[in-house]
C-alpha cells in the first residue's frame, strides 16, 4: 500500500481502495461547489458508487457538483435533499424524506461534512449557539435519525460514519453551557473548537452504542484548506485567532490543496483496514491519538457520554440502542 501522509491526495486514496467504493450509497452534507465537500464527492465519483445523496441548503450551489459527477460517470444516481443544519425542524424533515425514499434501501457511507467557522455570535431558532448547532447538533440528530438505514438486517458490510472535525479541537472541550453564558462570554474560536471536539466525541459515542451492530465511526481533520469556510475571518477575527493560538500554544497548520484536504475523510470512509480499536481520529490520512493533534478530552468515553446526553437534551430526543 502507498504511504499516506500530508501530501496524499484523494485520488491516491481512491486508487488504493477503489473496489470499496463501487456500488455504494454515499450521503454527504455540505458539498457545495468549491468546498472540500465537493472535492470529496467528485473524487469518490471516480470509484463508481451507485448513488450520492447530497444534502445542502441550496441546490444552485450543489448543481455544478451533480453535473461534474455525471460528466465523470453518467451511471451514478444523484439525489439532492434540502437541509438547514441549524434548524432541528429542517433536519427532521430531511431525515424523514430519506427514510421514506424506497430507492435508498441503505446508506453505506455517511460523511458529516458541512460546517461554519468563527462566525459572530447568534442563536438558532432552537436556542442553540450557531456553530455548535450547525457543526455538531444538526449532524448528531441527522445521524441518529438515519440509523435505520445505516444499520440494517440485510446488509453484510458495516456502514461508515465520518465526522469532519478539525485541529481546532485542541482549542476547547465541550462546555456544560455551550451558549457561552448567552453570548456574554463568547469567543468565536473557542466555540468552533467546542463544536469540533463534539464531532469527535460523537464518533466515540456512535462506536460505543452501535459498534456491535456493524457501524463504525471516525472523525477527521481535513487540514487547512482555503475555502468559503473562512468567510468570517476578517483582519480583526484573524488577530483574535492569533491571540487564542498564542494563549493555548497551538501551531498554525500548513495550508493544503482541496485535493489533499479531501484525502483523510475519503480514507476514513473507504479503507477496510481501519479499525476503531486502533483509533478513531485521523489527520494527514493517518490515525493518531497524539495530543498535539487531538485533545485527550476529545477521545474520552466518559466525556463522550456527557456530550451525548447534552446533545439529546438540546434536540429533545433520546437515542438508546
Amino acid at each position: 500500500m502507498v504511504e499516506f501522509g500530508f501530501e496524499t491526495t484523494g485520488d491516491e486514496v481512491v486508487a488504493t481502495f477503489k473496489e470499496h467504493i463501487r456500488g455504494k450509497t454515499i450521503l454527504i452534507t455540505g458539498p457545495s461547489w468549491g468546498s472540500v465537500g465537493s472535492e470529496t464527492v467528485i473524487t469518490l465519483a471516480k470509484g463508481s458508487p451507485a448513488m450520492f445523496v447530497l444534502l445542502g441548503r441550496d441546490l444552485d450551489k450543489i448543481q455544478p457538483v451533480i453535473d461534474k459527477i455525471h460528466e465523470l460517470d453518467s451511471s451514478i444516481e444523484t439525489k439532492f435533499v434540502e437541509i438547514h443544519l441549524d434548524s432541528l425542524k429542517s433536519v427532521r424533515k430531511a431525515a424523514q424524506h430519506i427514510l421514506e425514499d424506497e430507492t435508498i434501501p441503505a446508506i453505506d457511507i455517511l460523511i458529516n461534512n458541512a460546517g461554519i467557522m468563527a462566525c459572530p455570535y447568534s442563536k438558532t431558532e432552537d436556542g442553540i449557539e450557531r456553530q455548535f448547532a450547525t457543526n455538531h447538533i444538526g449532524h448528531f440528530l441527522l445521524t441518529n435519525l438515519l440509523v435505520p438505514k445505516l444499520v440494517t438486517t440485510d446488509k453484510s458490510a458495516s456502514a461508515r460514519v465520518v465526522n469532519i472535525s478539525s485541529y481546532g479541537n485542541v482549542l476547547s472541550d465541550v462546555f456544560d453551557d455551550p451558549t457561552f453564558n448567552d453570548g456574554k462570554e463568547y469567543n468565536p474560536f473557542l466555540a468552533y473548537g467546542q463544536s469540533k471536539t463534539a464531532n469527535i466525541l460523537m464518533a466515540v459515542g456512535l462506536n460505543d452504542r452501535l459498534g456491535k451492530k456493524g457501524l463504525t465511526a471516525f472523525a477527521v481533520d481535513p487540514g487547512s484548506v482555503p475555502t468559503n469556510l473562512h468567510r468570517f475571518l476578517t483582519p480583526e477575527i484573524l488577530k483574535e485567532s492569533m491571540a487564542v493560538a498564542s494563549q493555548t500554544g497551538i501551531m498554525m497548520p500548513q495550508t493544503k490543496t482541496p485535493e489533499q484536504g479531501c484525502s483523510t475523510s475519503i480514507r476514513a470512509a473507504i479503507d477496510p483496514t481501519l479499525s476503531v480499536d486502533k483509533g478513531i481520529y485521523l489527520t494527514d490520512t493517518q490515525v493518531t491519538s497524539d495530543p498535539k493533534w487531538v485533545a485527550p478530552y476529545a477521545l474520552d468515553k466518559t466525556n463522550a457520554d456527557r456530550c451525548w446526553k447534552l446533545s439529546e437534551a438540546l434536540v429533545g430526543q433520546e437515542f438508546v440502542y
